[in-house]
């Protein structure tokens, strides 16, 4: 009896042992890229991967390449990630300490402009529509359901058929930030296009929204494309990054008179601070009228 409990353990240890492997795998995974530039330093400049190379290889970041702080950011918790989860190495306080007084550098006047961060700007939401008009279903569909319920990338590509319910005109979306789901509204407009995709391209409960295309235009339906292949298609269709979709349809609720909680009903964001610090500036088409 005890041999069968021993062996129960074992198995459901596994399991575990498997399951946050899995997890670290994903986001080593993510941090891919961020690592193998780290590494190709090290073997430029001779020096072992340790964190005593990665002090060295983010001053280089900010005094010799002039990077903006958030490519620093993402490089210090990259390789750090990587330090830990596939090298076995240990970051002391003192070493913490260390990057984090790197990272105050920026807060002098000599490196102030690489905080200086421009991102995807909020667009004028009729002439917005107005491109998404002349798309094809597919294209239209797609790019509908992303300006209306301001999904990142990320959560789009997640979308399937059954998370639609178009008599409801809502859609249920998985917010991994939150890493939890979110039902988000629809337009009629917006319903009636994906009924047209979804009986034009004979689409299934378990289809992907933002299915999988080859290069004749065959959908493979119950294959997703990649965050990276999202961003390529909408800028494809409509000129700028799917970021856009979401600050413009953030930006013209605000406009239209809605408060913060409906916004961040449709949005997905769990902080109403978050909403008017990144997502509410004044445009500068609204500037342009005072002028």
């Amino acid at each position: 009896m005890g041999e069968v409990v021993k062996v129960e353990m074992f198995a459901k240890n596994k399991k575990v042992n498997e399951a946050i492997q899995q997890q670290i795998n994903k986001k080593l995974k993510m941090y891919e890229g961020d690592f193998k530039r780290f590494e190709q330093y090290c073997k430029q400049s001779s020096r072992i991967i340790s964190f005593d190379a990665l002090e060295k290889y983010l001053y280089q970041t900010i005094a010799e390449d002039k990077l903006k702080l958030s490519t620093f950011n993402r490089r210090a918790a990259g390789v750090s990630y990587y330090l830990v989860n596939q090298y076995n190495q240990f970051e002391t306080a003192e070493q913490k300490q260390r990057i984090a007084q790197l990272r105050s550098i920026y807060n002098d006047k000599e490196h102030s402009e690489q905080k200086l961060m421009k991102g995807q700007s909020a667009k004028n939401k009729d002439e917005v529509m107005y491109e998404i008009n002349k798309l094809d279903t597919r294209a239209k569909a797609i790019s509908l359901v992303n300006l209306i319920t301001a999904c990142r990338p990320s959560e789009m590509i997640a979308i399937q058929i059954k998370h639609i319910e178009l008599d409801n005109h809502s859609v249920s979306v998985y917010m991994q930030k939150q890493s939890q789901w979110k039902t988000k509204r629809l337009t009629l407009e917006c319903v009636n296009t994906l009924r047209k995709y979804i009986k034009g391209y004979q689409l299934t409960d378990e289809s992907y929204l933002v299915c999988r295309t080859d290069k004749h235009g065959n959908v493979s339906k119950d294959k997703s494309i990649s965050d990276t292949a999202y961003r390529k298609s909408i800028h494809k269709w409509l000129g700028f990054a799917p970021y856009s979709l979401r600050k413009t349809q953030i930006s013209s609720m605000h406009e239209a008179g809605a408060d913060l909680p409906t916004i961040a009903k449709q949005s997905g964001h769990r902080s109403l601070e978050t909403i008017t610090k990144h997502y509410l500036e004044v445009n500068d088409t609204t500037v342009d009228k005072y002028l």
